[in-house]
């Protein structure tokens, strides 16, 4: 069975066993942290991550990389001292080729896009050589099959050729290895091809700079002949053969590759690569936690506005009570006063004739005293009614409006969208599905419906007050009967006592009696209306809050359960950063 490099224990320094354990423990934790996200995470991050966990301990792996036709399998091959790798001018291969060590040549095919093939090389027996598809070929498989192995690499050997060197798309594959903490070094193939020298200093001076400008450092730049070096292993005249060597410049790459890459440096590779994975996608995930943090930030700002409108809503409406109740009062004591003057009007010595006529009197009593107050009352009530009802229906429409606002995130999209969309989605539902509920309730209400439903409970909150008639008549006409008819018995009562005692003595005082009887009555109808009506928008008022903080309510919880979720795995990703600093500082010591 294959033994990987740190599999072999006695290959290590206490030191370095210590550094891959608490290397494989953050990897783990990165694992942990990812996997609470759910499907947030996509699953190439994913397998990514299983792929460096399961290959932490495996050979070196030199991944060679690079766009079709810059000479990869060539330079392979030259490597190898054998062409073992089919070459060409098309593309000659749609998988991931691994080259191992054996004792034979063999060839298995490990996945549908994976080939594992052993040969007898004695560099071989040091690294495991990856040869992988051209990064710009027609084929896009190629291109994604390239990008999702270079996570796996310890080092990369990046091809470009002498006649089209660091083109556009070497530049975005370059970026991609960058953005994995690789280490790079660049092959400059087919420099057979310039005439002089100096065009071969000029052309690894551009490559070198732009590298440079792309990598923030600047990489090994080796230019070589893979085609002359291959030539020079099968000639079999000496001098042909070292002078085809010296135009290849093959020595400096084999010479780095096996005597600058030693154990140690190998070691401190293989450590930093899977550590720039975990680099790499903790810091993709924090970047992404923080966006939607920020998300819900201002998701809580919209629902502390919604609290404040609902406050102001509630504000507004008692101070617009208590304007139409004083309208409401304003008419009762105008009543109280019309009631007082007529009794100073009638009730006196020189009006007793008119006062034994009851039925003239109550006439007049009507015309004068009673008017139109039946119907000011219930108009008053119907404004205060129908205004209650168009304030409700602006306020779910104001609802409405903020939620269909952040039905778009505004914060984070890019992320979002490289990180996987789950956290977008679910929010996204859930604020249409409250949108459309709140829309529902908008298309659904009936003015007229709800307004005399409101009269209705006012009615019947008030007929123990003025008796079974308002619930029939109204509460204009239900209390003005009850007034008319206190009005009308102090009258008669008033009658009597003249007759039987003689008013010259008595019916002043009967008067004031009378007055005060009528005020008191005034007072206790004036304090029952104004407690009935404030507690009966009281219980509407209530009662549409409770259906608005209901219908918002999914939303609520989202904002809060995610925050929380999200502040935590935030907590845990920075800590994870921290130490993954900590471990390169080792590492790279």
């Amino acid at each position: 069975m294959f033994q990987g490099l740190f599999q072999r224990k006695r290959l290590l320094s206490e030191r370095q066993a210590a550094l891959l354990d608490a290397l494989r423990a953050n990897l783990v934790e990165v694992q942990t942290a990812l996997e609470r996200l759910g499907a947030d995470v996509t699953e190439a991050d994913r397998q990514v991550l299983r792929d460096t966990l399961e290959h932490l301990e495996e050979l070196f792996l030199l991944v060679i990389a690079g766009e079709f036709n810059s000479g990869k399998s060539s330079f392979i091959n030259a490597l190898l001292g054998e062409t073992v790798l089919a070459e060409g001018v098309t593309p000659t291969t749609d998988k991931i080729t691994l080259l191992r060590h054996g004792d034979e040549a063999s060839e298995t095919l490990k996945e549908p896009f994976l080939v594992e093939r052993t040969y007898p090389a004695a560099i071989l027996r040091q690294l495991v050589i990856v040869d992988t598809p051209g990064t710009n070929a027609v084929i896009r498989r190629h291109e994604e099959l390239t990008r999702r192995f270079v996570p796996r690499s310890d080092l990369v050997l990046f091809t470009t050729s002498a006649d089209r060197p660091f083109t556009e798309s070497e530049r975005e594959f370059l970026e991609l290895i960058k953005e994995w903490g690789k280490k790079i070094v660049l092959i400059l193939n087919k420099v057979d091809i310039l005439e002089t020298e100096e065009d071969v200093h000029e052309v690894v001076r551009f490559v070198s700079d732009n590298a440079r400008i792309l990598l923030g450092t600047t990489p090994e730049v080796f230019p070589v002949s893979a085609r002359m070096a291959q030539r020079a292993r099968k000639a079999d005249n000496e001098s042909v053969r070292s002078e085809l060597r010296g135009i290849s410049r093959f020595d400096a790459i084999e010479d780095y590759i096996i005597n600058t890459l030693d154990q140690e440096t190998r070691v401190r590779l293989k450590l930093l690569s899977p550590l720039g994975v975990a680099e790499r996608l903790t810091s993709t995930y924090l970047a992404a936690v923080e966006e939607r943090l920020g998300v819900l930030r201002d998701d809580f700002a919209t629902l502390d506005n919604i609290d404040q409108q609902l406050q102001i809503f509630r504000e507004d409406l008692n101070n617009d009570v208590q304007y139409h109740l004083n309208e409401i009062d304003t008419l009762l004591r105008d009543f109280e006063q019309r009631g007082n003057q007529f009794m100073d009007d009638h009730i006196k010595l020189t009006r007793i004739p008119q006062l034994m006529q009851g039925d003239a009197l109550k006439r007049e009593f009507e015309q004068t005293v009673v008017g139109d107050l039946p119907q000011e009352l219930d108009k008053r009530i119907q404004i205060m009614v129908d205004w209650s009802v168009e304030k409700n229906l602006r306020l779910w429409q104001n609802i409405t409006d903020f939620i269909a606002r952040r039905r778009v995130p505004e914060h984070g999209e890019q992320v979002i969208g490289q990180v996987g969309g789950a956290f977008d989605y679910n929010r996204g539902a859930t604020l249409d599905a409250i949108s459309n509920a709140a829309t529902g309730v908008l298309a659904t209400y009936d003015r007229k419906a709800e307004a005399q439903k409101l009269v209705e409970e006012i009615h019947s909150s008030l007929a123990y007050t003025a008796g079974a008639e308002v619930v029939a008549l109204g509460v204009g006409a239900g209390l003005v009967a009850l007034f008319t008819t206190v009005a009308l018995d102090f009258t008669g009562i008033l009658f009597g006592t003249v007759l039987a005692i003689g008013g010259l003595f008595i019916l002043p005082a009967k008067k004031r009696q009378a007055k005060q009887e009528l005020h008191q009555r005034v007072t206790e109808m004036r304090e029952q209306i104004q407690g009935d009506i404030q507690k009966q928008f009281q219980k509407e008022t209530d009662q549409s809050l409770e259906r608005i903080r209901e219908a918002i309510s999914p939303y609520t919880r989202f904002v809060r359960g995610k925050r929380e979720q999200l502040t935590g795995i935030q907590r845990t990703l920075s800590d994870l950063d921290v130490g993954q600093n900590k471990l390169r500082a080792e590492i790279e010591a």
